[in-house]
């Protein structure tokens, strides 16, 4: 009688804790997708894309799996002539290449809470490429109209050469660029 107790309070406990898996679409107007280079090996420039898509599947709060997608053409300088050369085959080619997308290959606990070791595969210019990132867990909530919400941020380097992007490598322009990326996703 007493093992029936327990095996009983192990199956409700397992069904109480259990959180089931969900799936959450990135919120464009919610995130930021920003990058940094040196200009002139001097000052760091800022830029953004404005546009974003994908989803984030988690369970119990933690992800399980990204897919990021950035619209190229949505690149964002504050000076309109930059971001036309940006947009050209020095830089990003948006004709032939229209989206610079992430997709994780794998996700573990990172050694603090809510922080997640991330290995994927960047496509940025036509170019797929191994990355690896620490993702962190910013919150959960609900947002103005009541739907479940989550926050994740992150920032990696890349050298843009290794993915076919070397206009004006070392001639005004820094190789190594930072993306500093936080993500808002609404439960679906």
């Amino acid at each position: 009688m007493h093992t029936r107790f327990i095996a009983l309070g192990l199956i409700l406990f397992s069904v109480v804790s259990y959180a089931p898996a969900q799936s959450y679409s990135v919120d464009p107007i919610h995130s930021s997708f920003l990058f940094k280079v040196k200009h002139v090996d001097t000052a760091w420039f800022y830029g953004r894309f404005n546009k974003s898509s994908g989803v984030i599947k988690t369970e119990s709060g933690a992800p399980t799996e990204l897919h990021i997608v950035v619209d190229a053409q949505s690149v964002d300088t504050a000076n309109s002539a930059r971001d036309d050369h940006l947009r050209g085959p020095d830089f990003f080619d948006v004709k032939q290449f229209p989206d610079i997308t992430f997709k994780s290959t794998s996700i573990r606990p990172g050694q603090n809470p809510d922080e997640y070791e991330v290995s994927g595969e960047l496509t940025l210019h036509g170019t797929t490429k191994p990355i690896s990132l620490t993702l962190r867990k910013t919150g959960e909530g609900k947002n103005v109209q009541g739907k479940p919400v989550i926050g994740f941020e992150t920032s990696f380097t890349i050298k843009r050469s290794e993915f076919g992007v070397s206009g004006y490598v070392n001639k005004g322009i820094g190789d190594e660029v930072t993306l500093i990326v936080s993500i808002e996703a609404i439960q679906q």
